[in-house]
């Protein structure tokens, strides 16, 4: 069985996320690292999250978020199934969602708290 893998945040998004944070070498990797990357969509394809890893006050953090999947309502898998390639995934990633749980990730990462009885996300 395959593995989707989309790039689906870039290099322009990933610096616009770092400013909008204030953290530093933010970086957004889809190299297969971790087995919690494989995701499974409702239909049961597996598909790739990726490494988010970045620096603030000098600490480096990294996370692999948990996709969120959208039906997928383009107009490819129409013509995939006119053309006899059924193979193309009825969920796609839902790029938007991932942009903000990575963004509520850097946001929360690293900050101390004052209460004792929480553990800081570290």
């Amino acid at each position: 069985m395959s593995i989707t893998t989309n790039r689906l945040i870039g290099l322009t998004q990933e610096r616009a996320m770092e400013i909008n944070t204030g953290v530093t070498d933010l970086h957004v990797g889809w190299q297969n690292e971790y087995s919690q990357q494989e995701q499974r969509d409702p239909a049961g394809h597996l598909h790739r999250a990726p490494v988010v890893t970045w620096k603030k006050d000098d600490v480096t953090y990294q996370f692999v978020p948990k996709l969120t999947f959208r039906v997928n309502v383009t107009e490819t898998p129409w013509i995939r199934r006119v053309l006899g390639m059924t193979d193309d995934p009825a969920y796609i990633v839902d790029g938007a969602e991932l942009a903000t749980a990575i963004e509520k990730q850097l946001l929360s990462r690293g900050k101390k708290t004052l209460n004792r009885g929480e553990a800081a996300e570290a």
